[in-house]
Protein backbone atom coordinates (compact mmCIF):
# COMPACT_ATOMS: atom_id res chain seq x y z
CA UNK A 1 0.00 0.00 0.00
CA UNK A 2 2.86 2.35 0.75
CA UNK A 3 4.51 1.89 -2.63
CA UNK A 4 1.27 1.87 -4.61
CA UNK A 5 0.03 4.94 -2.77
CA UNK A 6 3.23 6.82 -3.57
CA UNK A 7 3.04 5.88 -7.25
CA UNK A 8 -0.61 6.85 -7.52
CA UNK A 9 0.19 10.11 -5.72
CA UNK A 10 2.88 10.94 -8.29
CA UNK A 11 0.49 10.01 -11.09
CA UNK A 12 -2.30 12.19 -9.70
CA UNK A 13 0.04 15.16 -9.36
CA UNK A 14 1.39 14.67 -12.89
CA UNK A 15 -2.16 14.38 -14.24
CA UNK A 16 -3.26 17.53 -12.43
CA UNK A 17 -0.23 19.38 -13.77
CA UNK A 18 -1.10 18.33 -17.31
CA UNK A 19 -4.82 19.08 -17.04
CA UNK A 20 -4.50 22.40 -15.21
CA UNK A 21 -1.29 23.38 -17.05
CA UNK A 22 0.19 24.22 -13.68
CA UNK A 23 3.73 22.81 -13.31
CA UNK A 24 3.74 23.46 -9.55
CA UNK A 25 1.40 20.48 -9.08
CA UNK A 26 4.23 18.14 -10.10
CA UNK A 27 6.53 19.67 -7.54
CA UNK A 28 4.14 19.03 -4.64
CA UNK A 29 5.11 15.85 -2.83
CA UNK A 30 4.11 14.53 0.54
CA UNK A 31 5.73 12.01 2.81
CA UNK A 32 3.71 10.29 5.48
CA UNK A 33 1.66 7.33 6.49
CA UNK A 34 -1.81 8.87 6.27
CA UNK A 35 -2.34 7.57 2.71
CA UNK A 36 -1.95 4.01 3.98
CA UNK A 37 -4.44 4.67 6.77
CA UNK A 38 -6.91 6.11 4.25
CA UNK A 39 -6.44 3.05 2.01
CA UNK A 40 -7.12 0.68 4.93
CA UNK A 41 -10.20 2.68 5.83
CA UNK A 42 -11.43 2.66 2.21
CA UNK A 43 -10.96 -1.12 2.06
CA UNK A 44 -12.91 -1.61 5.25
CA UNK A 45 -15.64 0.74 4.07
CA UNK A 46 -16.13 -1.37 0.95
CA UNK A 47 -15.68 -4.86 2.38
CA UNK A 48 -17.31 -4.59 5.82
CA UNK A 49 -21.07 -4.54 6.27
CA UNK A 50 -22.47 -1.04 5.85
CA UNK A 51 -23.38 0.67 9.09
CA UNK A 52 -24.66 4.15 9.85
CA UNK A 53 -22.46 6.56 11.77
CA UNK A 54 -23.73 9.73 13.41
CA UNK A 55 -21.21 12.52 13.84
CA UNK A 56 -22.99 15.20 15.78
CA UNK A 57 -25.92 16.15 13.57
CA UNK A 58 -24.51 14.50 10.44
CA UNK A 59 -25.48 10.92 9.60
CA UNK A 60 -23.34 9.03 7.09
CA UNK A 61 -22.77 5.41 6.12
CA UNK A 62 -19.38 3.79 6.60
CA UNK A 63 -19.06 3.45 2.83
CA UNK A 64 -18.66 7.25 2.50
CA UNK A 65 -16.99 7.94 5.84
CA UNK A 66 -13.46 7.86 4.40
CA UNK A 67 -14.29 10.50 1.80
CA UNK A 68 -15.98 12.68 4.42
CA UNK A 69 -12.91 12.45 6.64
CA UNK A 70 -10.64 13.37 3.72
CA UNK A 71 -12.74 16.47 2.99
CA UNK A 72 -12.81 17.42 6.67
CA UNK A 73 -9.03 17.09 7.01
CA UNK A 74 -8.55 19.22 3.90
CA UNK A 75 -10.87 21.93 5.21
CA UNK A 76 -9.35 21.98 8.70
CA UNK A 77 -5.72 21.69 7.54
CA UNK A 78 -5.38 23.22 4.06
CA UNK A 79 -1.66 22.43 3.94
CA UNK A 80 -2.33 18.68 4.18
CA UNK A 81 -1.90 16.65 1.02
CA UNK A 82 -5.30 16.16 -0.59
CA UNK A 83 -3.81 14.17 -3.47
CA UNK A 84 -1.88 11.97 -1.02
CA UNK A 85 -5.05 11.10 0.86
CA UNK A 86 -7.03 10.59 -2.36
CA UNK A 87 -4.32 8.32 -3.74
CA UNK A 88 -4.51 6.25 -0.56
CA UNK A 89 -8.26 5.91 -0.97
CA UNK A 90 -7.88 4.90 -4.64
CA UNK A 91 -5.35 2.22 -3.70
CA UNK A 92 -7.71 0.94 -1.02
CA UNK A 93 -10.62 0.76 -3.46
CA UNK A 94 -8.44 -1.00 -6.04
CA UNK A 95 -7.12 -3.52 -3.52
CA UNK A 96 -10.61 -4.21 -2.19
CA UNK A 97 -11.61 -5.40 -5.66
CA UNK A 98 -8.74 -7.90 -5.90
CA UNK A 99 -8.59 -11.39 -4.40
CA UNK A 100 -6.01 -10.03 -1.92
CA UNK A 101 -8.57 -7.57 -0.57
CA UNK A 102 -11.28 -10.19 -0.40
CA UNK A 103 -8.98 -12.47 1.61
CA UNK A 104 -8.01 -9.72 4.05
CA UNK A 105 -9.52 -10.20 7.52
CA UNK A 106 -11.36 -7.17 8.79
CA UNK A 107 -10.94 -6.06 12.37
CA UNK A 108 -13.91 -4.11 13.61
CA UNK A 109 -14.28 -2.44 16.96
CA UNK A 110 -17.19 -3.76 18.98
Amino acid sequence: MTLLGGLVHLGLNAGLAAILREPRCREHCAVGFSGVIFSLEAMEGLLAPVTIVTLGSVTITTKWLCLAECCTVTLLYPSSSLTGHLSGMLVGVALAATPLGLATPLFTCV
